[in-house]
């Protein structure tokens, strides 16, 4: 039986020392999954797969198949205070239901429950939150064209975010 582990948050620099590395591979090693909605604009951190959250409860279990390889996911959004978290929480538990789902099926009576309940098998996914979410982000590394993709800077006023 899984385990709920709450997702943590990380800082930027933890996701800038993933970018920078180049022995990793946005979208194998790890993801960063930005949920910002109709404020997407100004800019997103370079690599990043844009899901507004919005979607995120609807396309939780096709998203959870797509990325089930990916071994550690950032979420964020504007500020990282609610829907990066949010979505973020979703997705974890989501995948502690899919395990508890694949265990139940282990012990079921029918092959086919048991052989389903293999196919799906245990998610290990390091799920996180990146603190601050674009707002620091971009105060930060705004100027680093390997770090910040589609930056307008008209958009970004100071203490606005």
């Amino acid at each position: 039986m899984s385990t709920y582990t709450r997702p943590a948050f990380v800082d930027g620099a933890v996701v800038k020392d993933l970018l920078e590395d180049k022995s990793k591979v946005p979208g194998k090693d790890y993801l960063i999954i930005d949920v910002r909605d109709s404020d997407y604009i100004g800019g997103h951190i370079r690599g990043s797969v844009n899901i507004p959250a919005h979607d995120i409860p609807e396309k939780l279990p096709t998203l959870i198949e797509e990325y089930k390889d990916v071994p550690q996911l950032i979420f964020h959004c504007a500020l990282s205070q609610v829907r990066g978290p949010k979505a973020a929480n979703r997705w974890a538990e989501a995948l502690a239901a899919r395990d508890d789902a694949a265990a139940a099926a282990d012990v079921a009576a029918t092959e086919r429950a048991a052989v389903e309940a293999a196919n799906k098998g245990h998610l290990a996914q390091q799920v996180n939150i990146l603190r601050g979410g674009f707002g620091e982000w971009q105060r930060q590394y705004k100027n680093d064209k390997n770090l910040v993709e589609d930056y307008v800077a008209d958009y970004w006023i100071d203490d606005q975010y």
